[in-house]
């Protein structure tokens, strides 16, 4: 079709002498594409422009084009509004004759419009063309299919019952003023509607149909064309070539033998309706693990599953993966392609198949570490809930040797997210109980401990944004699940380690940081939340000396940002960020001997952190060059709480050292780095009365 509208296109630009082709045999073929296939709606807007535009084609090739416009889908307003925009007199408008072609056609893919109401919301257009006698047929017909009680006014009525006085009671004209007499009946009266009139009734109904074949077909292919996993309610082997797709497929297709005469098959089922009201007499297919790749067969097992059935199911995949480990180091594509249709199984039902976990568990020792890779980690993402030891020893001990045979960063992170959308389903799998499961808690808790150690490993190998990122993200997911109510009994809060914390804070990336403290933030609402009263007597509390060592992260924290006291022990929880003391007074020394005016306290307030010391400047300014006619001076840099006094007397800016940080907290906001106002507002208790305001 694609050439043959270039062609198309071209020729109707040429006077028929100056053409190369012969128009009547291009448009023939054309319309039989059409007739048989429809155009798609790029096509459809070209074969449009190519009628509605000035062009140099006959009359009867206007014609036989515009009676094989066969949409394959919707009818879009854009087309609609071409069509209408065509219409009229005018020295660059089609003849008249195309134009009532047009209008018949739009009464034809009436029932097919993207949107009906545009015909609607061109109602004055058309109506203002009722005077144009050579498409006034047409135009009526279309009036009365869009026409409603809104349309209906008096100045309409009265043009209306003019162009029947003059054109001489036409029966599309008294067609039409019928239809407006049925939404106001005591306004047209006497014999204004008296007389023959017109039926509007489909002008071609056996066109009709063919445009339902097309779309039909058009709809079949596009299905075959979509992932089995996207279709609709069809088996996934009906179709054109699906059969050919599955000839030499190592997964069973759905075929029923054995129907009884008041039965039906699920190769019978062609939509969700037929699918629902026939579901109790459907008879269920010869080989139930069809399930595996068949998304309306998934769909059946799931509303009437037995333990029968998953044995079957079961029982063939391990014969299936039987047979595969005695012949292994062939048919690597079969056994590939087995493990994807699981994967895509097992994230529709949310369970493994236990003959595939030991299938699992017997090749992992000899699996190379990169063969399928993204396909059995996203299996062993599924594997059940239970103890952790025994999954670590049986499995995931073998799998950590294969993936991080390379000793690179990335499949240290490969690794981490695996354990994190494992984490993610075990959270699932406890939120989809009706109780509580009792050894949940302690697997997870020991899963928590393992990454905290891949975690160290990570970062010790690697500063990059990227991985410190995927760090946090899992530490992210695991803070959130401790949130939940109904999994407040059970998944007990588990903190990153000190050295992670802290060696995070002095990253070189604000994201990293902003990251860091929205995460710390979530953490203090997940121990205030365990901590209430209506809560702690419903689980077991924490010790004094697991709370106060995380406060001692907030503290470090707070001291670095906000109070100006840096690696501070003397602080109530204080860690001095594990920084030792020695090296402590080392650094001060140092410090010192640079610039008497600096101080190791100070370094990473908001003022002078590398990261954030561009962003204070520049809300300062921000602040001056607003009150710029007010001052006389502007701020050095970078801020202090004494160049802040100094500043005031030298006819600066007027502004408090703690009207400095919260603006400075929500100029950050504005910016998008929210993780350290977050921190600040749930940690310091003068500052949570502006959280409120803020929120």
């Amino acid at each position: 079709m694609e050439d043959l509208l270039l062609d198309l296109e071209s020729a109707s630009k040429r006077p028929a002498k100056q053409r190369a082709i012969k128009i009547s045999g291009l448009i023939d073929r054309v319309c039989s594409k059409a007739y048989d296939d429809g155009f798609l709606v790029e096509e459809l807007h070209r074969v449009v422009d190519t009628i509605t535009l000035a062009n140099e084609l006959d009359q009867g090739s206007l014609s036989n084009l515009i009676r094989n416009l066969y949409p394959v889908s919707k009818v879009p307003d854009s087309v609609v509004i071409k069509v209408v925009s065509s219409l009229g007199n005018g020295r660059f408008k089609p003849s008249y004759n195309t134009q009532a072609g047009l209008l018949k056609w739009l009464v034809m893919v009436y029932d097919v419009l993207e949107n009906p109401r545009m015909l609607s919301q061109l109602y004055s257009i058309i109506f203002n063309l009722l005077d144009t006698a050579a498409i006034r047929p047409q135009l009526c017909h279309v009036l009365s299919l869009i026409t409603r009680r809104k349309h209906v006014r008096p100045f309409r009525i009265q043009l209306l019952m003019e162009l029947v006085r003059r054109a001489g009671n036409e029966p599309p004209l008294i067609g039409l003023m019928r239809v407006f007499k049925d939404y106001y009946p005591d306004v047209i009266v006497g014999d204004a509607t008296a007389g023959r009139a017109s039926v509007f009734t489909h002008p071609n109904p056996e066109w009709r149909a063919r445009l339902s074949e097309v779309q039909d077909l058009h709809l079949q292919r596009t299905q075959d064309a979509l992932p089995i996993e996207q279709r609709t309610f069809r088996i996934a082997n009906k179709g054109t070539n699906a059969l050919k797709r599955k000839r030499g497929s190592v997964i069973p297709y759905v075929y029923t033998s054995h129907a009884q005469e008041f039965s039906t098959t699920l190769e019978e089922i062609e939509d969700v309706h037929e699918f629902v009201q026939k579901f109790e007499k459907i008879d269920p297919p010869n080989q139930l693990v069809a399930v595996i790749s068949d998304p309306l067969l998934q769909k059946f097992l799931h509303l009437r599953s037995s333990e029968v059935d998953s044995s079957r199911i079961d029982s063939w995949l391990l014969a299936f993966f039987e047979d595969q480990l005695q012949n292994s180091g062939t048919e690597k594509d079969g056994i590939l392609e087995m493990l994807d249709a699981i994967l895509k199984y097992a994230r529709y039902t949310k369970n493994l198949p236990p003959a595939c976990l030991s299938y699992l568990q017997s090749m992992i020792s000899f699996w190379n570490g990169n063969t399928g890779a993204d396909t059995i980690l996203g299996l062993l993402t599924y594997v059940p809930l239970a103890d952790f030891e025994d999954l670590y020893a049986s499995t995931f001990r073998l799998l950590e040797g294969a993936i991080l045979c390379d000793g690179t960063t990335e499949s240290k992170l490969r690794l981490l997210r695996f354990y994190g959308s494992l984490l993610d389903q075990w959270i699932t799998t406890l939120l989809s109980q009706p109780k509580p499961i009792a050894a949940a808690g302690q697997a997870i808790k020991l899963l928590m401990e393992h990454v905290s150690d891949l975690s160290l490993t990570i970062i010790q190998s690697s500063i990059d944004t990227g991985a410190l990122c995927t760090v946090l993200e899992f530490y992210e997911r695991a803070a959130a699940s401790t949130m939940h109510s109904n999994l407040k009994s059970v998944v007990r809060i588990s903190l990153p380690p000190a050295e992670l914390i802290y060696t995070l804070h002095f990253t070189n990336s604000l994201a990293i940081q902003s990251k860091l403290c929205a995460l710390l933030a979530i953490y203090k609402k997940a121990f205030e939340f365990a901590m209430a009263p209506k809560n702690a007597m419903k689980q077991e509390s924490y010790s004094s000396v697991y709370v106060n060592g995380f406060n001692g992260f907030l503290m470090d924290l707070c001291n670095c940002l906000w109070r100006s006291k840096a690696f501070n022990y003397a602080d109530p929880n204080a860690r001095g960020c594990l920084l030792d003391p020695t090296v402590n007074v080392v650094l001060s020394k140092y410090i010192s001997t640079l610039d008497g005016s600096l101080s190791l306290l100070t370094l990473f307030t908001f003022s002078y952190s590398p990261l954030l010391c561009l962003l204070a400047i520049s809300h300062i300014r921000e602040l001056e060059d607003a009150s710029v006619d007010e001052i006389e001076r502007r701020h050095a840099g970078p801020v202090s709480q004494m160049s802040l006094k100094q500043l005031e007397n030298q006819g600066g800016m007027k502004l408090s050292w703690q009207d400095y940080r919260l603006g400075f907290l929500h100029y950050l906001e504005r910016r998008g780095v929210l993780g350290i106002s977050e921190l600040m507002y749930n940690t310091m208790k003068h500052l949570m009365p502006s959280k409120e305001v803020r929120s």
